[in-house]
């Protein structure tokens, strides 16, 4: 393998804001420090096998950096016990830092939302720097419009004012033999159609920071983009409605 391709595998494998601190920490001459035991030892066993080009390597990453970016990645996002197999990368930080990249439009879909101030933050500075913010809320069939209004109080005045909420109406869910009704299940984030963030995790305290979730992060190609026009359909036909 050569340098080139190295970095391009590293560059491929560390999330993006991970490369972006190594390229700044190498150009500071620092030891490169990362946030988990897993990417440490990926970094550090490159710039042990390349020691002798790391003045080079700076550069090089931020190049391979670059060449990513032309191309859809993808990255698994686990959240739960320590693992030697996958890195460990909170949701809570993949999701604010799609959050914090939406520069015009952000889809977010929920079975529920409670008890996440922090998230309320992110979302008022995305509304306050000009992102048109819309959010899909899940429900139980049973009690419906007061597991809605109830999801809505804990979104903040801000958010609920400026950002478009809607819900799938009880009378358009298909029906079981019971007549029990289907469920807007979704979980999934979407920036600037250009990101897409699927997760089984739902925007609450203990989907952020008790539970095992899996997700995958998406950049470029066209899953982004068709995930938000697959929300515009389901309200252009009535599917999806404004509360």
């Amino acid at each position: 393998m050569t340098i080139a391709e190295a970095c391009l595998r590293l560059a491929d494998e560390l999330p993006v804001s991970l490369a972006e601190s190594l390229i700044i920490q190498l150009r500071g001459n620092a030891a490169p420090a990362m946030p988990s035991p897993g990417y440490q030892a990926r970094v550090d066993d490159f710039l042990k096998r390349w020691s002798e080009k790391r003045l080079d390597l700076a550069a090089m990453l931020e190049v391979a950096l670059a060449a990513n970016r032309l191309a859809p990645t993808t990255e698994l996002v686990w959240t739960g016990p320590a693992t030697a197999a996958v890195p460990l990368r909170r949701t809570e930080q993949v999701l604010f830092d799609l959050i914090r990249h939406a520069e015009a439009r952000l889809t977010l879909t929920s079975f529920g939302v409670f008890h996440i101030p922090r998230l309320i933050d992110e979302l008022e500075s995305a509304i306050e720097k000009g992102v048109s913010v819309r959010l899909v809320l899940g429900d139980r069939e049973m009690h419906s419009d007061q597991e809605i209004e109830r999801q809505r109080s804990h979104l903040g005045s801000l958010v609920t004012k400026r950002a478009l909420i809607l819900q799938w109406p009880v009378a358009r869910r298909p029906l079981d033999e019971q007549g029990r009704s289907g469920l807007m299940h979704v979980k999934a984030a979407v920036a600037d159609s250009s990101i897409a963030f699927l997760t089984s995790a739902n925007l609450t305290e203990a989907a952020l920071e008790r539970n095992m979730e899996l997700g995958l992060l998406i950049r470029g190609g066209r899953v982004p983009g068709l995930i938000d026009i697959l929300m515009n359909s389901l309200i252009e036909t009535g599917e999806l409605s404004p509360l």
